[in-house]
């Protein structure tokens, strides 16, 4: 009969233990999901937030951005310009310089390879070299060259 009243008080505190452990778990299910909810509010209001002032603000985004962007191109190419006319000592400015295939106003273009004069007499597609049909050609004056 004494074993019979140890298994029983051993029954009734396991089901203690596992009606604790239940309690404990529906507890932390629903702080975790309370928690849960708290922060879906909060990112749900910081993201409407951030989407209403984008929506009332993206004409200014887009036109402020898009004058940045052609602004800072420019900088960038003037500041790449001046970087490959001084460090590499070019003898001639790129922007004195003139490709095959661009088309080019009337005047003087000498050959960047034998140095030949071309003479171009209207606005027209710049075509090689006469002498030795090389591709780059340079309206730069050179100091100390005569024109006249």
């Amino acid at each position: 009969m004494n074993s019979m009243k140890k298994d029983s008080s051993k029954r009734e505190s396991d089901s203690n233990l596992v009606e604790e452990a239940r309690k404990t778990l529906i507890g932390a299910k629903d702080w975790f999901l309370e928690d849960v909810a708290l922060m879906t509010a909060y990112w749900h209001d910081k993201m409407g937030y951030t989407e209403a002032w984008v929506d009332a603000n993206w004409h200014y985004v887009l036109d402020e951005g898009h004058e940045l962007v052609e602004e800072l191109d420019e900088k960038e190419d003037a500041a790449l310009l001046w970087l490959i006319n001084h460090a590499n000592n070019n003898p001639v400015p790129l922007e004195d310089c003139h490709v095959v295939g661009a088309v080019v106003a009337p005047g003087r273009y000498r050959c960047m390879s034998c140095g030949h004069d071309n003479d171009v007499e209207t606005e027209q597609t710049l075509e090689p070299c006469e002498i030795c049909h090389y591709g780059l050609m340079s309206t730069h004056d050179e100091k100390g060259d005569s024109a006249e």
